[in-house]
């Protein structure tokens, strides 16, 4: 099997969902956007991805939730939280959760991207 690893993004910010859309597809990822947990978890039903990348305060479903659902079905789905805040953020696990706190440089969610994906691709294809 060839195909790009499929990433979720759950994110309510339109510019801060585009503009990581847009990298992350220029690397060569498949990308779903969703703009609230709801969204994303009724995305993820529809087709399974790789990786979700969330934020945690969203309207609908907040990212707690979401990961909370989308466990209960995949267990070992590898979540990346990207928050601007300091409370309710769940710990990092290693190889299954990774914590970014907003704003954070592009650069070490490709590496956390390389670290939670076997076979993800390289940071950089230019």
């Amino acid at each position: 099997m060839n195909a790009s690893p499929h990433i979720l993004i759950a994110e309510d910010e339109d510019l801060v969902a585009l503009a990581l859309a847009d990298l992350l597809q220029n690397q060569g990822y498949r990308v779903t956007v969703a703009h609230n947990g709801k969204q994303a978890l009724e995305a993820e039903e529809r087709e399974p991805v790789d990786i979700l990348l969330t934020d945690m305060r969203m309207p609908v479903m907040d990212g707690r939730e979401l990961i909370r659902h989308v466990r209960q079905r995949r267990p070992d789905l590898p979540v990346v939280v990207m928050t601007g805040y300091s409370e309710n953020i769940p710990r990092e696990e290693a190889g299954r959760l990774a914590v970014l706190r907003k704003p954070f440089p592009l650069g070490k969610l490709g590496h956390v991207l390389q670290t939670l994906l076997p076979g993800a691709l390289p940071e950089s294809a230019d």
